[in-house]
């Protein structure tokens, strides 16, 4: 049908060594060894073993990466992955385990079940109790809201002062 996206298969028990491009969305249950290329969603229950990984959009729902990941516009991270490598994202929600440098440009949520080594690069974040992060928090792509703030604060204050 026109309009509907090209989705492929991996299946569990099949080994890829080698890149994998797709211009369509992609349902991963077996191994990468090897880089992984697709514009559409990756939807992940196996393992890849890489460079790089880059995606539109991420759901992973249980299995192992060993790559660097870019993806385009949101990340999602189940209470079983493990990612050893860096995030670079739009928007992120982590519940799994994360050893590496998550760089996410607009809204990162860290679920209960999340553990989190590293770096964390986000505009906003949301860590819910029970989440282990070990992490070297760094707010980028900030609005400024709290900087603009202080300094009415401050401003106030010496107009207060001076009366």
């Amino acid at each position: 049908m026109e309009g509907d996206s090209k989705k492929s298969y991996i299946p569990k028990g099949m080994k890829i060594i080698g890149d994998v491009e797709s211009d369509g969305d992609l349902l991963l249950a077996g191994d990468v060894d090897g880089n992984v290329d697709i514009d559409g969603t990756l939807e992940l229950k196996g393992t890849v073993k890489g460079k790089n990984l880059r995606v539109g959009r991420v759901e992973l729902t249980e299995g192992n990466i060993e790559s660097d990941i870019e993806c385009l516009d949101y990340i999602s991270v189940g209470p079983d992955v493990t990612i050893l490598g860096n995030i670079k994202a739009k928007n992120a929600d982590v519940n799994g385990a994360v050893m590496g440098t998550i760089d996410v440009e607009e809204n990162m949520s860290v679920g209960s079940t999340a553990v989190i080594s590293g770096e964390v690069r986000t505009g906003t974040i949301n860590v819910d109790l029970g989440a282990v992060c070990d992490i070297d928090l760094k707010r980028s792509y900030s609005d400024e809201r709290a900087g603009a703030f202080f300094e009415e604060y401050l401003s106030s204050k010496k107009d207060e002062a001076a009366e």
